[in-house]
């Protein structure tokens, strides 16, 4: 009976460990972005990407196709960093993006995917931009 205990104790304090995220205080703040032809050819892509202490944000989305269409949207989600990577998960869809991540000394991030939409890919890299926080 104290082995169940003892087994059952330690499955619940790892699980508790396991389910703690980290969130890197690099990342935190406000950032812009912007691509063109990198997932998609022939559109161009506009972000402005908040990251909020304890792992809430906010991701405010602008598309622009070749016939001059736009589409706009906004993601609410959840972030965190693990392991020199970044996890985005985007609530619209529950998939987690996740990509190798170095902040560097101007504040800015450069981001490199490794599974983007729930797949293995390696293909897309860009910058975040710090925003001002004056």
């Amino acid at each position: 009976m104290k082995t169940i205990l003892l087994f059952s104790f330690f499955c619940l304090g790892t699980l508790s460990f396991a389910q703690k995220k980290e969130y890197d205080e690099k990342m935190i703040g406000c950032y812009k972005g912007s691509e063109q032809n990198q997932q998609i050819d022939g559109m161009s892509k506009y972000w402005i990407s908040c990251r909020l202490e304890g792992g809430k944000s906010i991701l405010l989305f602008v598309a622009v196709n070749t016939d001059g269409e736009v589409m706009q949207t906004t993601e609410n989600g959840t972030w965190w960093t693990e392991n020199g990577k970044y996890y985005e998960l985007h609530k619209v869809d529950n998939v987690t993006d996740v990509y190798e991540y170095q902040p560097l000394d101007n504040g800015d991030v450069k981001f490199k995917s490794l599974f983007l939409l729930g797949k293995k890919d390696d293909s897309y890299e860009f910058t975040d931009y710090k925003i001002s926080d004056d």
